[in-house]
């Protein structure tokens, strides 16, 4: 190992063979060297061929790093060295069973990549997929902190960050050798000065890798380091490049950008720092590792707001099949778990990509007398408010910080012209961006269109950040590609002194700015739909006094409208979401200058989206499916289908103008039709801009929502049977109205699932479509909180308390009566109820507007339905359907368990063979399509009409 530049190519983690022949090949050369290898020219040489003797020598110290993707199996295992050797240097080796770029999951450049692009890009060639895996073993350092003169400031302690922390969670060997090689090049050893006259300037790591409070001192601290005067020949020298430096060049001119303590741009002496890509990869490194320090202390508002949150009266936490939901207020930073029985109240993190378990198929899931609410009437927010100010507080950091670092992310549009380093990015800059940018996608995955607008100062400037990346070529492609999050971090049972860091792949971040858009799209929807206001200005007819107003005067009424618009919640709600629409509509146009059509088009197709008509499931899909499969294909649809606008209207007859809904409520409609109602447009804006992306889906249980296009206050809901329940996948179809005063009160809901009015199928759901909970002010107990209750709350409710595994407990005199023999044989009975109603009647005359989702529903779970029928017959007691539920003494004269199993497997079969159970007689089409289908079922079950 005594040549030092074969040394230093190990140290890249380049093996040894391939080291001494691209040496050889550049004649000596360290960097032509080590970019001949990373663009892979001597790729046919065998890794394990000459050097292995040197690699063995590394340190007993090391790193081991994998990269695994769960589609290709592949491994790529990195080992480093922390400690200097006896010569002082670092040994490195890099195996791979495959492919390192073999990621066909992510989205890739059309054609081949070019040269120089692979040179400069420590990611070109690599495509990260969602399904890739990344284990790093990573040493644990010893924190090291040095004391710090600033210009103008007392002296203080200020922590040096180290080199393992500096590579931290970067296991790609071409982005490992660029961190490395920049951070010891800039923290250790000497720099001859720029005039040639042969004296050596000393660099340390205290000059460059300091974590300073805040980032300004940090970059006032960088620009007094980095110009040095040569003693000797007075020339002045970059300590990060060692280049020559020209006097004019310390001295900002008018046009030169920099930052103040507002993360403003400013005309102050910050040139230097725009000096070269090495100073780049500096402060972005610097600043992108202040940033994750600032984002990541936001959990301890969430830990103030989880332990705070349960300050009620009774604190029972669920048992962990129970079900839960979320209980959105208004900082939807505290999330209540939506339990039975006692109340439970709870937290969990709302930028958490694991999903909360809806199917309630657990035990502990009872009601308690007949209330239906797992809230609290008078809910202490104490905690809360300390949350939201402890949220608050770290917004306002990191919104600064994403400000100042702002200014030296690579811009080809910066004010005064773009400098060298926004047209050479250096690698190491494109490494920190792409490893260092979770806080993006955490913001971004926020299903909240309320939170966000209510913290729109740190959204607007992150939406800046995310247009500058999209316009530069360089680093446009990492909205498109999925980004690797750290999921956990556990101790190494066989050191002390390392780590194991698990890294996921995830959504990219432009796939989450879609969920952002649709639901900023909902929202411009809803204020559309009814808000209606008078027509604008230039529609309006102009009235003589109007022509006679001075221009000074329509000044003044222009600027009162404006400032009225900025205090107005609407007017500001509209401008985000347009704001929001606006900043993706920017990044596509820059991805297709900068990554092609075709990049952008791929893209496009795997970003969610609300179909504008019923989704459909093909024939091909669904044929000779695994149980697996199965569910995937069901929850994939679900997601699609979830959430529609359709038209709810009546067909026009006759010659009125007036619309008449499909809808329990219609007079309701009908008497709000052309009343401006601002304040509840602003409530159900926001509330369905979250409905968009936040109802439930899962394969056992899923809410499916379809919101009138014209009149967003008429919804229509259907609640799939949670499993383990005895409504089981059955469809229970609900009409919502929002009132006049919503949502200071509460919404007005009627279940349509009744078998005509006949049924009865939950001590809170009556015959006459009456829903029974305290949420709905339909019973006493917690009730509806102004403002603050929602539409989701009252959906989940009603799936976790309502069709709940033992109904008969729901009714208040019974709440203690679980297991008991009346309660089997409520449940019993309900059971015979959904499959005659619930299930058969859904299928044979699917109300409008789920016909295609009750088909599509039963078609994929045809099998295992069967299924689910064996196992309800095995838990019948032999008695008839009877109507009331509470008077079981009607046996005999409702279906028996036998003939509505029998006429459910036939309409399934019929479903799974893509037949439909209507006749094709004309006569018979004719008739009401619900009364023939009743005289269907009637025939099949043996009834009399």
């Amino acid at each position: 190992m005594s040549d030092p530049a074969f040394v230093q190519l190990l140290d890249m983690g380049i093996p040894g063979g391939r080291a001494k022949a691209a040496l050889r090949r550049s004649k000596g050369d360290v960097m032509s060297a080590a970019e001949r290898v990373f663009a892979g020219e001597f790729d046919d040489i065998p890794s394990d061929d000459e050097g292995d003797d040197d690699v063995a020598q590394a340190s007993s110290s090391t790193v081991v790093r994998k990269a695994v993707s769960k589609k290709e199996k592949e491994v790529i295992t990195v080992v480093d060295s922390d400690e200097e050797m006896v010569d002082g240097s670092e040994d490195g080796i890099i195996e791979s069973d495959s492919d390192v770029g073999n990621f066909a999951d992510g989205f890739e450049d059309d054609g081949e990549i070019p040269e120089d692009k692979l040179l400069s890009d420590p990611y070109a060639g690599i495509f990260f997929s969602k399904d890739r895996v990344e284990k790093v073993i990573e040493p644990v350092e010893k924190e090291k902190y040095t004391s710090i003169s600033i210009p103008g400031s007392v002296r203080q302690e200020v922590k040096v960050l180290g080199r393992g922390e500096w590579m931290s969670g970067c296991p790609e060997g071409n982005e490992q050798s660029f961190l490395f090689q920049l951070y010891s090049m800039l923290a250790e050893g000497h720099m001859s000065c720029s005039g040639g006259c042969g004296h050596q300037f000393q660099r340390k790591e205290e000059d460059f890798f300091l974590l300073f409070p805040d980032f300004s001192s940090y970059t006032e601290y960088l620009r007094a380091k980095i110009r040095l005067t040569c003693p000797q020949c007075n020339q002045i020298t970059c300590l990060a490049c060692g280049e020559k430096v020209n006097r004019s060049d310390g001295t900002a001119s008018n046009n030169n950008p920099a930052i103040n303590g507002n993360g403003k741009q400013t005309t102050t002496k910050m040139e230097s720092l725009l000096h070269c890509p090495n100073l780049q990869g500096v402060l972005l490194g610097i600043g992108l590792q202040m940033i994750e320090t600032a984002f990541s202390s936001r959990s301890d508002s969430s830990k103030l707001a989880s332990s705070t949150s349960n300050s009620g009266s009774l604190q029972t936490q669920p048992s962990k099949k129970q079900k839960t939901g979320l209980l959105n207020t208004s900082s939807n930073k505290t999330l209540s778990l939506l339990g039975s029985g006692d109340i439970a109240n709870g937290s969990t993190d709302p930028d958490s990509e694991d999903e909360p378990d809806w199917s309630g198929s657990g035990e502990g899931t009872k009601a308690v007398k007949g209330t239906g609410y797992a809230g609290s009437g008078k809910e202490d927010r104490t905690g809360q408010a300390k949350a939201e100010e402890a949220q608050t507080a770290v917004d306002r950091k990191t919104t600064l910080l994403l400000s100042q670092v702002r200014v030296f992310l690579p811009d080809l549009n910066r004010p005064g012209g773009a400098r060298t380093s926004d047209h050479l990015v250096h690698p190491t800059a494109l490494a920190h961006l792409r490893r260092r940018s979770a806080f993006v996608n955490d913001l971004l995955r926020n299903d909240s269109l309320l939170d966000m607008s209510k913290r729109a100062d740190l959204y607007t400037t992150l939406f800046d950040w995310l247009e500058i990346i999209s316009n530069h070529e360089a680093l446009a492609s990492m909205l498109a590609m999925p980004q690797m999050r750290p999921i956990s971090m556990v101790p190494c049972p066989d050191d002390k002194q390392s780590v194991t860091v698990t890294y996921e792949g995830s959504s990219s971040p432009r796939e989450l700015l879609e969920n952002c858009v649709i639901q900023a799209s909902a929202a411009l929807k809803s204020l559309r739909s009814i808000d209606n206001s008078v027509a604008p200005r230039g529609d309006a007819l102009m009235t003589e006094e109007d022509l006679r107003i001075s221009k000074a005067e329509q000044a003044r009424r222009d600027q009162n409208e404006l400032e009225y618009q900025k205090q107005d919640a609407n007017h500001q709600l509209r401008s985000f979401c347009e704001r929001i629409i606006t900043s993706a509509q920017k990044m596509d146009r820059s991805l297709v200058e900068t990554k092609g059509k075709p990049f952008v088009d791929r893209m496009r197709e795997s970003l969610p989206r609300i179909p504008g008509t019923g989704v459909s499931v093909e024939e091909k899909l669904i044929k000779g499916r695994t149980e697996e499969t199965t569910i995937k294909i069901y929850e994939e649809w679900a997601a699609k289908a979830r959430f529609h606008y359709c038209d709810l209207t009546e067909p026009s007859s006759g010659s009125s103008d007036k619309k008449v809904y499909r809808h329990a409520f219609s007079s309701s409609a009908q008497s709000l039709e052309g009343m401006n109602m601002p304040k509840r447009s602003l409530a159900i804006a926001k509330e369905l801009a979250i409905l968009t992306t936040s109802l439930p889906v899962a394969w056992h249980s899923t809410i499916f929502l379809r919101v009138d296009e014209t009149r967003v206050d008429v919804l229509k809901a259907m609640i799939i049977g949670p499993e383990g329940t005895p409504y089981e996948n059955g469809c229970f179809i609900f009409d919502i109205f929002l009132p006049l005063d919503y949502n200071q009160r509460c919404p007005n809901v009627k279940s349509m699932t009744t078998n005509g009015g006949k049924y009865r199928l939950n001590p809170n759901l009556y015959a006459d479509g009456k829903v029974c909970l305290s949420l709905l002010g339909t019973w006493s107990g917690p009730g509806w909180i102004s403002g603050q209750s929602t539409l989701l709350q009252v959906l989940i409710s009603i799936s976790s308390l309502i069709l709940c595994e033992e109904p008969y407990t729901n009714e208040p005199g019974w709440a203690n009566d679980a297991g008991t023999p009346s309660s089997k044989a409520y449940s019993a009975n309900v059971r015979r109820m959904v499959l005659v109603d619930a299930m058969a009647n859904n299928i044979n005359s699917p109300p409008y507007p789920f016909e295609n989702e009750i088909k599509t529903h039963f078609r994929l779970k045809a099998r295992s339905i069967k299924q689910q029928i064996e196992n309800w017959k095995a838990l019948d007691d032999g008695k008839a359907c009877a109507s009331e539920n509470f008077s079981l003494t009607s046996a005999g004269a409702g279906v028996s368990f036998d003939a509505a199993a029998k006429e459910m497997k036939r309409l399934l079969d019929d479903l799974e063979r893509g037949h439909t159970s209507t006749t094709n007689d004309k006569s018979v089409r004719e008739q009401p399509k619900q009364d023939h289908n009743k005289g269907r079922l009637a025939k099949a079950f043996g009834l009399k009409r």
